[in-house]
């Protein structure tokens, strides 16, 4: 029941979204880029700011743990008679002030000090892997929206192409001229129907990508994105690798690669946090150490019920508890601790392995559709455009079927659309490899989304 609620909740908030920036006059706000977009992501992620405040208290508890606890205080009195309570009756009983101070095993203040330091330079390196997956989650989220709006494009481009030989073929089968048959004004209305359907698809692809995008943006922004896409029909100018980085991918250099990877903000965040996790085993072998403590009291007397002055008493002692017992317990400390601070070193090498594959699939992925691209644009393209050309001269003379003309121009069509989608993906490849090198890309061209 749960499910269903939030799922048509959820609907309702995207057709809400969707129909409010559709009304919006795009004239209202003005064009951004792509990097504009990822730019007021970061600027608004809860996310980092949430990491400043935790870095900020921790660096706060850090400040304050150096420091010895207080000192007890304690007052009493001793030895007064029971049988009168009266102070100067006993010369043994007085009035007894005291102070102790106890000291922390070994340097245990200062260790734990640097391991809330150690975790605290964490924060920084996350917020900077944070970064970097916005650049990639937003620009993704970008190109889906553009890919379905330049699909859309496409589409309402050729619908009139479609409409243009649907009146042609009914014309022709009316006037009962050429080798038109009813068969091809069913087929030929039936195309331009599926064509209709697709645009409606695309079109929801390109809501739900907008909707995606609304996690990140706000409205203002989603409705200049789409200003963005009303103006411009050209595909944004990603980032360039840096060339000696092109040069580590093109040799399939792992030892290169890793050595890059050593300054990525992820890896630098896992050192980080191997530091805190070597600085948990000292603080665990301060438990061999014994802890002192040391004590100071002044006892003050009556005179006796003669006058006469009694001395008062000041005592001074230290104490230390050795630990003779509890070598078991220490021992299972500190080896705990050691093995957490390995665990976090083969984490630091698994990642590192793991983005050392993904980087050398998705570069092999790019060159593929550097591939394709070439591919399409030097012969597919050409190809499919003289095929339709050639179909509809056939059919003009008499010569062709109507069927061909229509899967010929359905083809080109397709023969496009799968141009703008390989570009597209061959965009988000490109982005998606520039995370692995976060600090190591080139700037973007100004101007360009």
């Amino acid at each position: 029941m749960l499910h269903t609620y939030k799922f048509y909740y959820s609907r309702s908030l995207l057709r809400f979204v969707v129909a409010l920036i559709s009304i919006l006059p795009f004239s209202v706000f003005a064009a951004i880029t792509m990097q504009d977009a990822v730019k007021m992501a970061i600027q608004h992620d809860p996310w980092l700011e949430g990491s400043q405040l935790q870095e900020r208290a921790l660096r706060a508890t850090s400040k304050g743990v150096n420091v010895l606890p207080d000192p007890m205080l304690s007052m009493g009195l001793l030895n007064l008679p029971s049988d009168g309570f009266a102070f100067d009756q006993e010369p043994m009983t007085q009035m007894k002030v005291g102070l102790a101070q106890t000291f922390p095993r070994g340097d245990s203040l200062a260790i734990r000090q640097q391991q809330l330091d150690y975790q605290a330079d964490q924060h920084p390196y996350q917020r900077e892997d944070r970064k970097a997956k916005i650049r990639v989650t937003v620009s993704q989220l970008w190109l889906d929206a553009l890919k379905a709006d330049l699909t859309i494009r496409l589409i309402e481009r050729d619908r009139g192409l479609f409409e243009q030989l649907v009146d042609i073929v009914k014309a022709s089968y009316s006037s009962a001229q050429g080798n038109t048959r009813q068969q091809d004004v069913i087929s030929a209305q039936l195309e331009l129907a599926r064509l209709d359907d697709r645009l409606t698809a695309v079109n929801s692809q390109r809501d739900t990508a907008l909707m995606n995008l609304s996690e990140w943006l706000s409205l203002e922004a989603l409705q200049a994105v789409s200003a963005t896409f009303a103006e411009n029909t050209s595909l944004p100018i990603v980032p360039d690798l840096a060339d000696n980085i092109q040069l580590l991918l093109q040799r399939t250099d792992n030892m290169g690669l890793i050595q890059l990877l050593t300054q990525h903000p992820a890896i630098l965040s896992i050192e980080q946090s191997a530091k805190a996790g070597e600085t948990a085993v000292k603080l665990a072998k301060q438990k061999y150490k014994p802890q002192w403590g040391v004590n100071a009291s002044y006892a003050y007397r009556d005179d006796d019920p003669l006058g006469k002055s009694r001395a008062n008493f000041f005592s001074i002692g230290i104490t230390v508890d050795i630990p003779i017992f509890g070598h078991t317990q220490q021992d299972s400390e500190v080896a705990a601790s050691r093995l957490s601070a390995q665990a976090i070193e083969t984490d630091k090498r698994l990642l590192q392995q793991r983005m050392l594959s993904q980087m050398l699939s998705l570069y092999q992925q790019e060159v593929r559709f550097e591939q394709r691209i070439a591919g399409f644009q030097l012969s597919i393209l050409p190809q499919i455009q003289e095929q339709a050309d050639a179909s509809l001269s056939a059919y003009t003379t008499d010569d062709g079927d109507f069927s061909e003309v229509m899967r010929a121009r359905i083809g080109q069509l397709n023969a496009h659309i799968d141009l703008i989608h390989i570009q597209i993906e061959k965009l988000k490849t490109r982005m998606q490899l520039g995370y692995f090198f976060a600090g190591h890309t080139n700037s973007y061209d100004r101007g360009e989304y």
